[in-house]
């Protein structure tokens, strides 16, 4: 059984999983949108079984963490990491990122990369030439992002088509991921994120070729918002050292999708870590 835990940030309450002994090596597990730490669930006892501390927290706006006081900007999400690690004493961690997860983590690494002991990398994207999904531009378009949020409050509406999109999805889980669009609030945490994203964020990406410790890139092979070419991408311009992983049949939330394909490589990743000891 998963609880999440909570500490104050900067007068936030924040919403965190915790597992595995304290001295064992930090793995910090990112989500996305419209996601919370719980997208990690089956993930994190199965890293905590290969000697980690898997730490999965609700970035704010998500799950039960409270939202910023200020603009929830793409920025203020990649000061939030180093702000959560001091909170938590990490020096050095193991990153495993998810959709803007991925956005946030990987550009925080940019500033950081002395800080990633490996990674795991997936549906997610930190180059140039991404183009938005069509519900990404809805979000990014003022009126008609309010709109499409307001409408995806209508929890049954909302939960059907979930199901619909990650068939064997627990049902906590989704209850978990709904809770941003509970409140107009937290609602609007979304399109303030995908509306502060541009091209100068993803400047510095070519940093991320400092990484030279394990990478692994997951994906859904019919991933509809980011397709799987963006895993090869990922490799060729900034991993050339990764292993790559196509999982058959998934679409984007591989993790709550298919986390009995997802779980060996992941594995495989911790164990190739521990063998470069």
């Amino acid at each position: 059984m998963i609880t999440k835990k909570t500490l104050q940030l900067n007068d936030q309450k924040i919403s965190y999983i915790d597992e595995g002994s304290k001295t064992s090596p930090a793995v910090l597990l990112i989500h996305g949108v419209p996601e919370s730490s719980m997208l990690w669930k089956h993930l994190i006892p199965e890293i905590a079984s290969q000697g980690f501390r898997p730490i999965a927290p609700d970035l704010p706006g998500f799950g039960q963490s409270d939202r910023f006081p200020y603009a929830s900007t793409w920025e203020k999400y990649v000061a939030f990491i180093t702000d959560f690690m001091e909170a938590l004493s990490l020096e050095k961690i193991h990153l495993v990122v998810h959709d803007w997860g991925g956005m946030i983590g990987l550009r925080w690494a940019c500033d950081f990369p002395d800080k990633v002991e490996s990674l795991i990398i997936s549906d997610t994207c930190l180059v140039p030439g991404y183009r938005w999904h069509p519900l990404a531009r809805k979000w990014r378009t003022p009126e008609v992002g309010e709109r499409v949020v307001e409408a995806m409050a209508n929890k049954e509406a909302w939960m059907t088509n979930m199901k619909k999109e990650i068939p064997s999805v627990d049902e906590d889980i989704l209850e978990d991921f709904f809770s941003i669009f509970e409140k107009e609030e937290t609602r609007n945490t979304i399109l303030e994120l995908y509306r502060s994203a541009n091209l100068q964020l993803v400047e510095p990406y070519q940093k991320l070729a400092q990484i030279k410790k394990p990478v692994t890139i997951l994906w859904g092979e019919n991933d509809p918002y980011i397709p799987s070419g963006f895993a090869y991408k990922t490799r060729d311009e900034q991993f050339p050292h990764a292993t790559i992983e196509i999982i058959p049949s998934t679409g984007h939330f591989i993790h709550v999708e298919a986390p009995e394909q997802v779980i060996p490589f992941v594995k495989d990743h911790y164990q190739s870590v521990l063998n470069q000891k």
